[in-house]
Order: C-alpha cells, then structure tokens, then sequence
C-alpha cells in the first residue's frame, strides 16, 4: 500500500437492541423475590401466633373438650412421620449392630443412633495393606542371552522392566 492511500473498512453499524419497556432489572427481580419470601415468613409466624392465642384462649374458657379435640388432631397429623422416622432408625441401627462382631454388639445396642453409626465407623476402619500389595513381583527371568528368539520375544517386557528398576 501507499502512503497516500486510506484504508476504509467495510463496517456497518447496527443499532443496538433497546429493551423493552416491560424489562425488570435483575437487581431489582430478586429484591421482590427477597420481599416475597420474607412476608411468607410473616404470614407463617402470624398463622402460629393465631393457633397459639387460640389454643390459650380456649384454655382461659375452660373449654378443654375443644382444646383436646385441637390437640389430637395435631397430633394425629405427626403419627404418620413418627412411625417413618423409627422405622428409618430402626432399619439405620440394624444395618449399623450388623457391621460389627456379635460380642461387641450387645455391648453397643443401648447407644444413641449417632453415637453408634460413630463408633462402627471408628470400628470398620480398614488396616493398611500389606507393604507389597500392588506391587510388581521380580521374578528373574533368566539369562536372556541364553534363550532362543520365541523365548526373548515372550518375555521381552520383563527384560526390558528389569533394566528400569
């Protein structure tokens, strides 16, 4: 190129795209989700705040047939979980005792369940491996100059292994 000459460059400038008015900024969608969740809180405490005061003004009215009948049917709604929750500990502390050695079994049955999945744990650690696990035996594999070609292609591996260690 000469000096005298300009470069012009084939651009073409587009315009950008222009959000449209209906465009909430991601700051301030998750402001509102932050707002959302924070007045289902209050909706919550205030549900049991109300099932408290109920509970306490049915009991200042001495109206203990409404109270028991509340009451029961509370707990009725948590039996099915509870019953789930044993079975699950039950199954968990039967897999646990299973793990370990029939004396140490009766000794450890009247642990918690925590303290007895701990002490399994601490109990079924493995030992280390023997020192020559894994490893490589050496074998000699004779005098490789002595043998016939078939032999040294057979065993050219171990030959050339020991010369690497």
């Amino acid at each position: 190129m000469s000096e005298g000459q300009e470069v012009v460059e084939d651009v073409k400038i587009q315009e950008g795209t222009k959000p449209e008015p209906n465009d909430i900024p991601r700051y301030r969608f998750n402001e509102k989700i932050a707002e959302v969740k924070e007045l289902r809180d209050k909706i919550k405490s205030y549900e049991s705040q109300e099932e408290d005061s109920k509970k306490v003004k049915l009991a200042e009215e001495e109206k203990w047939q409404e109270l028991n009948v509340t009451l029961e049917k509370e707990v009725e709604s948590y039996r099915p979980f509870k019953e789930k929750w044993v079975a699950m500990d039950k199954k968990l502390r039967d897999d646990a005792l299973s793990k370990l050695p029939e004396a140490k079994q009766e000794k450890f049955k009247n642990l918690d369940t925590d303290d007895l999945l701990n002490v399994v744990e601490e109990l079924s650690l493995k030992p280390n491996p023997p020192s020559g696990a894994g490893a490589i035996p050496t074998k000699p594999t004779g005098d490789w100059t002595t043998m016939d070609s078939d032999d040294l292609r057979n065993n050219w591996s171990a030959i050339v292994d020991s010369y690497k260690r």
